[in-house]
């Protein structure tokens, strides 16, 4: 059975000035290569500090339980929504990854503090910025079979501490994060989906969430998880 992986929208605005939500076409691509699929969730809330409220947790909880895996896109700034999402995730064992702004999400769940760069890196956009180092004892490290890699990450915001395993670094900034008591919660700061076309490597880390996603058959445990 083909696993349904949620990405969660983003919020963004066309050059006309009109709003809009976005799915990020290179993650819905690799999603259906790899033969899941593609699920946009669309934001319920746009405004920073906005809460839900309860008939909007209950529509957001009817999307989420059809979810077998969640993708927490890159961005520029996340959200209430997101929070509830990555709680729901994190609570019920959902097989995630986080790019990007996704990874300083989860980070931020677990009690993390986020910090601006001096240098944006932010619209960089090369095939590769700078290596990252690995830690060899890593779900990460065993997924990429690397402990050292070149890397695509542009940013202007960085993880300064987490309750999540530092499990990669450049330099001084935390590049990967992961939760080896979960079945798959992994964040990096790059964005592997981007890395495809020219990087072998970076489908090993989707295809083995996509697996993770299509070996926990949730289908049966839908009604039984948390809210």
């Amino acid at each position: 059975m083909k696993p349904i992986i949620g990405i969660v929208g983003r919020p963004d605005t066309l050059k006309s000035d009109r709003k809009v939500d976005i799915v990020y076409q290179s993650i819905r691509k690799i999603i259906v290569e790899l033969d899941a699929i593609p699920f946009a969730i669309i934001p319920p809330i746009t405004k920073e500090n906005e809460k839900l409220n309860s008939i909007e947790q209950q529509d957001l909880n009817r999307l989420l339980k059809l979810c077998d895996g969640f993708v927490f896109q890159g961005g520029d700034d996340f959200y209430n929504y997101d929070l509830y999402i990555v709680d729901y995730a994190y609570k019920n064992n959902i097989p995630s990854v986080g790019i990007c702004l996704g990874m300083q999400l989860m980070s931020v769940y677990k009690n993390g503090v986020l910090g601006k760069l001096n240098t944006n890196m932010h619209h960089q956009l090369k095939d590769y910025v700078h290596s990252v180092k690995i830690k060899e004892d890593s779900k990460l490290a065993s997924i990429l079979k690397m402990t050292e890699l070149e890397v695509n990450s542009r940013h202007h915001e960085y993880i300064i501490q987490t309750d999540l395993e530092v499990v990669a670094t450049s330099t001084d900034v935390i590049e990967a994060v992961e939760d080896k008591n979960k079945t798959f919660f992994i964040g990096v700061q790059w964005h592997p989906e981007d890395m495809i076309a020219y990087d072998e490597v970076m489908k090993r880390l989707w295809s083995a969430f996509i697996e993770t996603c299509r070996e926990c058959s949730y289908e049966s445990k839908r009604s039984d998880f948390e809210m």
